[in-house]
């Protein structure tokens, strides 16, 4: 399955209409709808570096024997849609990434796409909290 870190990784980019995420340790909830069952709820706390940024934050979280792929990219005015293809362990699949962010926060939205998806969908918020320690 996909990191919750994974979903936040793809939200900081300059433009003319909102601030560009900044670096620092953020406090993440994800909300996982599953196919079946009740919804689980995730909290961690992630570090965003300049670099993550910079780089498109489309690695981080990603496990490392995985091949992940951003496609389709739009963002502007605070807001970023992509689509994520994937393939772990030989296992391929793809999620829709629906996403806002400020300086200091995001908001996203994943929902899995294709035959047999592990979950419906992941919501995920992210507040700065400070500094990466």
């Amino acid at each position: 399955m996909v990191s919750i870190f994974l979903v936040a990784s793809a939200i900081s980019f300059p433009d003319c209409d909102a601030q560009e995420l900044q670096p620092g340790m953020y406090a993440t909830t994800a909300t996982t709808e599953l196919v079946s069952g009740p919804p689980r709820i995730f909290q961690d706390k992630d570090c965003i570096t300049a670099q993550d940024i910079a780089s498109g934050l489309t690695k981080v979280g990603i496990e490392s024997d995985s091949d992940c792929k951003a496609q389709n990219l739009t963002k502007g005015g605070g807001k970023i849609t992509y689509r994520l293809s994937c393939e772990e362990s030989g296992d391929k699949h793809a999620v829709d990434v629906v996403g806002t962010y400020s300086a200091d926060s995001f908001n996203f939205t994943i929902k899995s796409v294709g035959k047999n998806p592990q979950y419906r969908s992941l919501k995920i918020n992210g507040k700065r909290i400070g500094a990466c320690k």
